[in-house]
């Protein structure tokens, strides 16, 4: 391991600066969760970056490398490995059992991805040979009872996508290549006769005792729920991505998800009529599991539908009520509802606004909600609705009681996907917040007693013993699992104690004129103002110092920390959003810059620009508005709107994946981050004057560009490079190969902060000038050391 293991915060003074060789070896917390009976807690420990026992998988997969281990909490035992696990192999956390007897848990190892089934009393585990899928969506797996599985995976055995998908790239692109040194056909084709072939998926039941798996159907299928007789499955099928809703705009980047139901006795595969197209946010169950609500899309109609088991469809949208589907930050139409008792539930809208409604066969709006109320728990006498940051219970009747504040725990069902977050997925339960420093299970169930204990907001509860596990928030403390009762608070497990020796800097609000401000971070050496780095990021805005600012953060796509300790300081401005991202950017860069340097903190002749994503549009952009800075670093940036609707990373244009890149790039340009509003053939004015490509010309500022290699966006930084290059302007480009959005290699982070700060030094700090630099002259490719 990376880092050694602490019951205890040692007092030791913080004197060490940090590198990138301290957040290369920061381990992290993963899930935490306490079984349902309330006896056992378990948590996963994620490995650093170094101690990754390969860099091939997808950035989903360095979550999967992790360590398991219990907390029995009847005893006052130290945490224990959960189960027995090899070295070269990640394992993570599934659902308990509905009686907590048992758990899921899940293995990455060398090319293989397992399910396995743990007994919590022994630690014996069943490995199964099914691959399953990662629950991104929804559900992957559901306990029907204590002895069995329902579980979603890959049909061949292989790794999910979003695992495979360096390794998969490199194989396809490795036999295309031969076939054409052979003489033989070797294409990738796109278009109208083009076939949009989806991963074939497979349900299984598998006998949790055994591990015995059974498969029951095979299709392309996308996420999945078990009616609450345990009878029937109902399946989201994922289907050919669908057009745009208008030529001139898009909102929505979306397949066309179909519906199936299969009878867990016989087999039997029904597809209900006039259910092609459905919301993926909603797939619920009445209680009696004679109905299953869903959202249908046809057109710019939605429709509320109730599908038996057999396959009949009834349209319930009450009279005069559109049900809302908003278009998500997936892009995908999100539908919610559920069922009071047999009375179907949701959310809406008519003439007089948005809001709640019952489908019982007329327009009945429920009075009291608002439209932004969530339904979080459901029983047929009652449900619970998150509701403006109280908990309210809706009762058959029509009753609504205020139960006091939200809070929030861990569910040990989850986690579960995307559509968790629009609906209660068979929770039963919801949590209170006290004054006091305690959570409080409240059941939908009125008739079901409140249980509450010493917690903090989101933590793991044992309802049973007034117990709760945390990973503590607090400065002081990083990286600490603290458990809590009434006796007080306990450190049970310590990460990263190598961090009490590094020093960082706090952060520092700045304000100016007109409600200008930003976080500063200073260097320790202040004997003279530092130059400033600033790290833009149109659109956002923070009322509390950013995370990733933190010591025990372990993003390194973007960690100014580590320049903070080499002397600079580091300037994160408020770019709240504005009509169009470009609008006086700049100005608004260097107000909050003016802002610090008015109170003699900086240097504001010496002023450097870094950003990753929109942040390195928000940095190259800024250069173009104004000379007042003096370098810029980019990372993965897109710079040329009118083209970023091509683009098509290298993985997905093997895949012949372009229509989705471009329905996912138009849907970003017109109606998500970039804001454009309108296709660039509405507006071509409006796209070249928000992009840096365009504005090549004005920019005089020495930019260094850094894109990875599996980037969607890799071709806009090298269109910069060619224009700024052309232009004579001082430009460099570092291509950083097996690197997608965001940052894995160890290799490639050590060179790339060793690139930034030799950046920044050679115009920030020219008088001292490093050993070398990056630099503007072509290379040739590294080799293998």
């Amino acid at each position: 391991m990376a880092s050694a293991l602490a019951l205890a915060c040692p007092s030791v003074v913080r004197a060490d600066p940090l590198t990138v060789e301290v957040v290369l070896g920061l381990e992290s917390y993963g899930r935490v969760a306490i079984d349902p009976s309330g006896a056992v807690a378990v948590f996963e420990e994620r490995l650093s970056r170094i101690d990754l026992p390969r860099h091939d998988v997808e950035a989903e997969g360095a979550n999967r490398y992790a360590r398991l281990y219990r907390l029995d909490l009847d005893e006052a035992a130290s945490p224990r490995p959960l189960l027995p696990m090899a070295e070269n192999a990640g394992y993570t956390a599934g659902p308990f059992s509905p009686d907590g007897s048992r758990m899921v848990v899940f293995c990455l190892q060398d090319d293989a991805w397992r399910l396995g089934v743990v007994v919590l009393a022994t630690g014996q585990v069943i490995w199964t040979e099914v691959a399953p899928d990662l629950g991104l969506w929804g559900r992957s797996v559901e306990w029907v009872g204590n002895d069995s599985l329902i579980v979603l995976g890959t049909a061949d055995g292989s790794l999910p996508a979003r695992l495979a998908g360096p390794r998969t790239e490199q194989a396809r692109l490795l036999a295309l290549r031969a076939a054409a040194m052979e003489g033989a056909a070797a294409a990738v084709m796109v278009g109208s006769d083009a076939k949009d072939t989806l991963a074939p998926r497979r349900l299984w039941r598998i006998t949790a005792t055994t591990g015995r798996a059974s498969p029951i159907a095979d299709g392309p299928f996308l996420d999945f729920e078990v009616s609450p007789d345990g009878r029937h499955v109902a399946l989201l099928l994922d289907g050919p991505l669908l057009p745009p809703p208008a030529a001139d705009a898009s909102t929505e980047v979306r397949r066309a998800r179909g519906l199936q139901i299969v009878s867990l006795e016989d087999r039997r595969l029904v597809s209900p009529p006039g259910t092609g197209d459905i919301s993926t946010s909603l797939l619920a169950w009445s209680p009696r599991s004679d109905a299953l609500l869903v959202v249908a899309i046809v057109g710019d109609r939605t429709r509320l539908l109730t599908v038996t088991p057999s396959g009949e469809v009834r349209d319930e949208t009450p009279p005069g009520v559109t049900p809302v589907a908003a278009i998500d930050f997936q892009g995908m139409p999100t539908a919610e509802g559920g069922w009071l008792d047999d009375t179907p539930l949701v959310k809406g809208r008519t003439e007089l606004g948005e809001g709640w409604f019952r489908a019982d066969g007329g327009v009945r709006p429920i009075s009291g909600l608002g439209p932004n109320a969530r339904l979080v728990a459901e029983h047929p006498s009652g449900v619970l609705f998150n509701r403006a940051r109280d908990l309210v219970r809706l009762d058959p009747d029509g009753g609504m009681t205020v139960l006091g504040a939200a809070g929030s725990s861990v569910d040990p069902g989850g986690p579960f996907g995307l559509r968790a977050m629009n609906g209660p997925m068979k929770r039963r339960f919801a949590t209170l917040s006290q004054s006091d420093g305690r959570l409080c299970r409240v059941y939908a169930d009125p008739t079901l007693d409140t249980a509450c204990a010493v917690a903090a907001p989101g933590a793991a509860v044992s309802w049973s013993r007034g117990v709760s596990l945390d990973r503590s928030t607090q400065e002081d403390e990083p990286d600490v699992l603290r458990r809590q009762d009434e006796q007080g608070r306990t450190v049970i497990r310590r990460l990263n104690p190598e961090l009490d020796r590094i020093e960082v800097a706090a952060p520092r609000r700045v304000s100016g004129p007109g409600g200008v401000g930003g976080w500063l971070y200073l260097p320790r050496d202040l004997s003279s103002k530092p130059p400033v780095i600033v790290v833009p990021y149109q659109g956002d805005a923070y009322d509390a110092p950013p995370w990733w600012m933190r010591r025990e953060s372990t993003s390194l796509s973007m960690a100014p920390q580590l320049l903070v300790a080499d002397g600079y300081a580091i300037l994160i401005p408020d770019l709240p959003p504005t009509r169009e991202p470009a609008d006086g950017l700049a100005g608004r860069i260097l107000a909050v810059v003016d802002a610090a340097g008015a109170e003699g903190l900086i240097d504001v002749e010496r002023i450097g620009v870094w950003g990753w994503s929109f942040g390195a549009w928000s940095a190259v952009m800024g250069a173009a508005q104004s000379d007042r800075f003096d370098a810029v670093v980019a990372l993965n940036g897109p710079m040329n709107f009118s083209t970023v609707i091509g683009d098509v990373g290298s993985t997905l244009r093997l895949e012949g994946g372009h229509p989705l890149a471009a329905a996912a790039s138009a849907r970003w340009l017109e109606s998500g981050q970039a804001a454009m509003r309108t296709s660039y053939w509405s507006a071509a004015d409006r796209y070249r004057r928000n992009s840096p490509f365009d504005q090549a010309d004005r920019i005089h500022t020495p930019t260094l560009l850094v894109a990875g290699e599996y980037d969607l966006m890799l071709g806009q930084s090298e269109q910069l490079y060619g224009a700024l290059h052309r232009l004579g302007r001082p430009v460099a480009l570092t291509l950083l190969i097996g690197e997608e959005h965001g940052l894995r290699s160890p290799g490639n982070i050590r060179l790339y902060y060793r690139q930034v700060r030799q950046w920044f030094d050679r115009y920030l700090r020219p008088l001292e000038p490093p050993a070398d630099h990056a630099t503007a002259v072509p290379t040739l490719p590294s080799a293998p050391d």
